[in-house]
């Protein structure tokens, strides 16, 4: 990722930021466009722009950014540098950081707190609790974390989530279901989600490769996630609800960015998805067999990122 648009505030941590455009720039020069959130650059965002330049990046005049002008860029990855809390000053970072979770057609790495370079990158396949895995968007999020991950030189993680809706239902007491059918009927749905996710990882190419893959029963914001490190940067995939829909039932990105403070690509379902199956994934090798890889290195095993 090269095309990079960079969104900064008035008080943004140049250090931190300038350490993650180091290690982006590896593999060559970066282009980037700027953006600030306020009218005028402070001392912090000139410190900034001296270190791009020094290291040879291409940069734009700095622009006051609007949605409407992030959506039209041609950038691979939008980064947003912005403080989590609401209200007063920093609304306008909490609408913007909204409006391209839901909108926009790029990576969005939100920066809530954490700037500097993270120490491992964690792919979050979440089927959104009611609805069965969105195989476009799941293969966009290992895309996109698996490209993250080598720009960066950090291990990949992915945590593949599934849910036994029905499970408090067969509990209650109007069924009161045995114990081992209901054990028995949480195994097989479990096994269905492995299978489903082992397909789509069979279709991506063999160079791809990850350190941990954990199949986990959802949900998992206020556990599995609630306990990984703020330096952890999470990719996510986001519905794309808007108004109404979304306040009923919250995008699972943009509710992440509300919880915790740590980085969040916010990644949305392409829009010619067979498109970008065909370029980013490689044919179909067959079905899985659904082996349990709960905890395991999987069969893309680690190639030494870190």
């Amino acid at each position: 990722m090269k095309r990079i648009a960079l969104v900064t505030t008035r008080d943004c941590d140049a250090a931190g930021l300038l350490q993650v455009m180091e290690r982006l720039s590896r593999g060559g020069p970066l282009r980037l466009g700027l953006f600030s959130l306020e009218p005028g650059l402070t001392d912090s965002q000139m410190r900034l722009m001296e270190g791009l330049a020094a290291m040879g990046a291409t940069t734009s005049a700095v622009a006051s950014v609007t949605a409407d002008c992030l959506h039209d860029l041609d950038a691979e990855l939008v980064i947003v540098q912005c403080d989590p809390a609401i209200g007063g000053p920093r609304r306008r970072e909490q609408d913007l950081r909204r409006d391209l979770s839901r909108h926009s057609a790029r990576p969005v790495w939100i920066m809530n707190g954490h700037t500097g370079p993270p120490a491992s990158v964690t792919a979050l396949i979440d089927p959104d609790r009611d609805d069965s895995t969105d195989p476009a968007l799941a293969a966009e999020i290992l895309r996109v974390s698996f490209t993250l991950a080598r720009a960066l030189d950090v291990p990949l993680d992915i945590l593949n989530v599934w849910y036994f809706l029905e499970e408090g239902l067969l509990r209650s007491r109007r069924i009161r279901m045995p114990e081992q059918e209901i054990t028995e009927r949480r195994r097989r749905a479990a096994w269905i989600a492995q299978s489903c996710f082992a397909r789509l990882v069979a279709r991506l190419p063999p160079d791809l490769a990850w350190r941990r893959l954990a199949h986990v029963q959802g949900p998992v914001l206020d556990a599995a996630v609630a306990n990984m490190p703020e330096d952890t940067l999470v990719v996510a995939g986001s519905e794309g609800r808007d108004g109404w829909a979304a306040r009923l039932r919250p995008n699972l990105a943009e509710d992440l960015c509300d919880r915790r403070r740590m980085g969040i690509v916010i990644v949305r379902r392409p829009d010619n998805a067979s498109q970008r199956s065909s370029d980013h994934i490689a044919p179909d090798i067959g079905p899985s067999d659904g082996t349990d890889q709960s905890d395991t290195e999987g069969p893309n095993r680690q190639r030494n990122l870190a």
